[in-house]
């Protein structure tokens, strides 16, 4: 299945079937912050939040098994499509931030 997310100001994510156009999964991250940002690879949803925190989930179970605050905002978010690195970039003292995926 293609899955696409959306997010609002609040922190709630929405995931849909993008085949289905039904929601498959609907969240709130803890600290209810705007979500600036979002990325998705094989099964992997990382989501940049307005509290300079990033959170991956692994979509096949909604676990957030990574969560860590940065000094940036995070207004620019990538993963490889062979999901060994994510890049975390935005204005703050971390302007930019590799992350090898394991």
């Amino acid at each position: 299945n293609k899955l696409i997310a959306v997010a609002d100001q609040n922190g709630r994510v929405e995931v849909w079937d993008v085949k289905t156009q039904q929601p498959v999964k609907c969240f709130q991250i803890a600290t209810k912050q705007p979500i600036i940002s979002s990325a998705s690879v094989h099964n992997i949803l990382a989501v940049g939040s307005w509290d300079k925190t990033l959170r991956l989930y692994d979509v096949r179970s909604w676990e957030c098994f990574y969560s860590k605050k940065f000094e940036c905002d995070g207004s620019s978010l990538h993963l490889t499509p062979d999901l060994k690195y994510l890049t975390y970039a935005g204005f703050g003292n971390d302007k930019c931030v590799v992350l090898q995926i394991e």
